[in-house]
């Protein structure tokens, strides 16, 4: 007995490593391979092999003593299918030798093996399949999988021991053992290898892990999310389950702590792997897929920025557009590359802005590519927007609205509720000095007199939007000019503006030095800045702490933006500090950019475009709203 031990203990070693080779069982159909055998997994590390079977798109079903050390030591590689897929993690049960290894490839054109419906011990006898890619009778590394017939000659809580012609060999270690209507019951694991290519031996019998009971535990690992932002735009992808599931998706979001199954977190609902959260800017956001198989994704986050005023690519980094107007009404993008904006002549609409119609730009539904809008003003009071698809601006004729901002009334833009979609805003100054609001659906902007401040931005006073105290929702700035500098602040709760004399500076922006609003140090609050123009060229910034912007004579640059030129504020590299730039316009045409590194804006002559937004077009982004 004591030799027999130390026999099984060897040959169990053995069957583990393979040493470069693929295991089938003995009993395998002389010189030939079975059909059907797409989800049989061939599984490669440090010089050995196992098998394993597809279970789910990202997950193959295996033994844990295929991994004596976990993390592998070395990259594991895993054959499936007519894939080659890396193994980005082992996840072991505790109880049984079993594992599942989690790829980095969905794999949706093979069919898995089919999980049990509930568990069941294979009865005394029964009849089943092992598929592996080890040794066979005649080969010693077969270049296709192979099956092998076995009966159940006994059965416990998480094992099963089989019989058959021949054994399980070297290489089969995680092969799967299936019924006839291809569920799979166990993994392969020790063995004798009586009949393999090679043995001699005549004690014979196979043992194995039993999985029919985990199928819980498999759909609870198969589900993996990921979140990408851009902006406020967040993309969420996720691995499915076996189509055969016919599962649907619910996500969950929350900037609260974990996500939960809850109608307030409730996001969307999707047969696919992806949805579009147009999520609050500057939170981290926490989000659960649950399928209605019940398999549910462990949390995973992303971190918003904040609201874009140019990205139209989606890349994260601010790129500039021109506008013709008069001229063909046609828009130009150059985009950034962090260090340039690139292309003279890409045009992304021909017939959108026209003669004196005031053109901006938001991301109005949300997916993290800043839209264009154009407001007619005068008697009409359209709301024209053309939806970015990250290379060109879709739709000349579509309103969203048709009864805000007439005459001389002041558009703005900014996500006033905190949605993730830009709204608009007006501000019809003069006496009145009403503000009103009517928020993005996604679709279309909804209300045409919900006022939310009415008494904010009189006469010429300059309006301007901005995320002052950092919670998602933009505010509304005015600057007063003049002899006074003085600087109010109206912050959003999502409902109104709030406080009409709240005054956050009183000694910035003079007569008509251009102010302009943007996260400077990036700390998640907006601050302001303002150009002097003329001769000087100076740019000063003023900080916000959330309740006020600190210092008043804080020069961040002393050769920037002459005369009239046009200033312009956006994130041109994409690190989270809003950087200026500066159109020539006339016959130059050139764009200059100084980038911020939290404390000022560095070069005065770095030019990013010597050909773009000639003589009266209207760029984007720039400081001032109206030309």
């Amino acid at each position: 007995m004591r030799t027999n031990a130390r026999r099984t203990a060897t040959i169990s070693a053995a069957v583990v490593a393979a040493g470069l080779l693929a295991a089938v069982p003995a009993a395998a159909v002389p010189g030939g391979s079975a059909a059907g055998l797409g989800f049989a997994a061939k599984i490669t590390t440090d010089g050995r092999a196992c098998s394993g079977a597809l279970v789910e798109p990202a997950l193959v079903l295996t033994a844990a003593s295929c991994f004596p050390v976990n993390p592998p030591a070395q990259p594991v590689t895993v054959a499936v299918g007519g894939h080659t897929a890396k193994v980005t993690a082992v996840l072991p049960r505790t109880d049984r030798d079993a594992a599942l290894v989690r790829l980095d490839t969905t794999i949706t054109d093979v069919t898995p093996l089919k999980l049990s419906a509930a568990a069941g011990v294979p009865g005394a006898s029964e009849q089943l399949t092992l598929a592996g890619w080890g040794r066979t009778g005649t080969e010693w590394v077969p270049d296709e999988a192979h099956t092998g017939t076995f009966t159940t000659s006994a059965a416990g809580a998480t094992t099963l021991s089989l019989t058959g012609t021949a054994d399980a060999c070297k290489g089969d270690a995680g092969a799967p053992v299936y019924r006839a209507d291809g569920t799979v019951v166990a993994v392969a694991g020790r063995s004798w290898q009586h009949g393999c290519f090679g043995e001699t031996g005549t004690q014979q019998g196979t043992s194995a892990a039993r999985v029919d009971d985990l199928s819980p535990w498999i759909r609870g690992e198969a589900i993996i999310g990921t979140a990408k932002a851009v902006g406020h735009g967040v993309t969420l992808t996720w691995t499915p389950l076996s189509a055969s599931d016919g599962a649907t998706y619910s996500v969950y979001a929350s900037s609260d702590g974990p996500a939960v199954m809850s109608a307030e977190q409730f996001i969307g609902s999707t047969s696919g792997t992806t949805l579009l959260h147009s999520a609050t800017a500057r939170k981290t956001w926490h989000y659960l897929v649950i399928s209605s198989t019940g398999a549910a994704s462990p949390d995973f986050t992303a971190k918003t920025g904040a609201r874009s005023p140019s990205d139209f690519s989606g890349d994260g980094k601010d790129d500039i557009a021109t506008f013709t107007r008069a001229n063909g009404a046609d828009v130009f993008v150059a985009a950034s590359d962090g260090s340039k904006f690139q292309g003279t002549s890409a045009k992304w609409h021909d017939a959108f802005g026209i003669g004196t119609e005031i053109p901006l730009a938001g991301d109005f539904n949300g997916d993290g590519k800043v839209d264009v809008a154009t407001f007619t003003r005068g008697t009409t009071g359209d709301v024209y927007v053309a939806l970015s698809d990250g290379t060109k601006f879709n739709g000349d004729g579509v309103k969203w609205h048709d009864n805000f901002a007439y005459n001389n009334e002041i558009p703005a833009i900014g996500d006033f509720n905190g949605d993730g979609k830009d709204d608009i805003a007006v501000f019809t100054l003069g006496g009145q000095a009403d503000v009103y609001v009517a928020l993005s659906d996604g679709t279309k902007f909804v209300g045409d007199g919900v006022k939310w401040h009415d008494h904010f931005g009189i006469d010429n006073e300059l309006p301007y939007v901005g995320d002052f105290n950092g919670d998602g929702k933009d505010d509304i700035a005015v600057f007063n000019r003049g002899t006074t500098g003085d600087v109010y602040v109206a912050l959003s709760d999502g409902f109104r503006f709030n406080g009409d004399s709240v005054k956050w500076h009183d000694n910035f922006a003079y007569n008509n030095e251009i102010p302009a609003i943007g996260d400077f140090n990036g700390d998640g609050k907006d601050d302001i800045a303002v150009f002097t123009r003329t001769s000087t060229g100076d740019v000063y910034v003023a900080l916000s702490d959330g309740t006020k912007f600190n210092g008043d004579g804080v020069k961040w640059h002393d050769n920037f933006a002459y005369n009239n030129e046009i200033p312009a504020i956006g994130d041109f590299n994409g690190d989270g500090k809003s950087d200026v730039a500066v159109f020539t316009r006339g016959s130059l045409a050139d764009v200059y950019v100084a980038l911020s590194d939290g404390t000022k804006f560095n070069g005065d002559s770095v030019k990013w475009h010597d050909n773009f937004a000639y003589n009266d077009e209207v760029p984007v982004p720039r400081a001032i709203t109206v030309l």
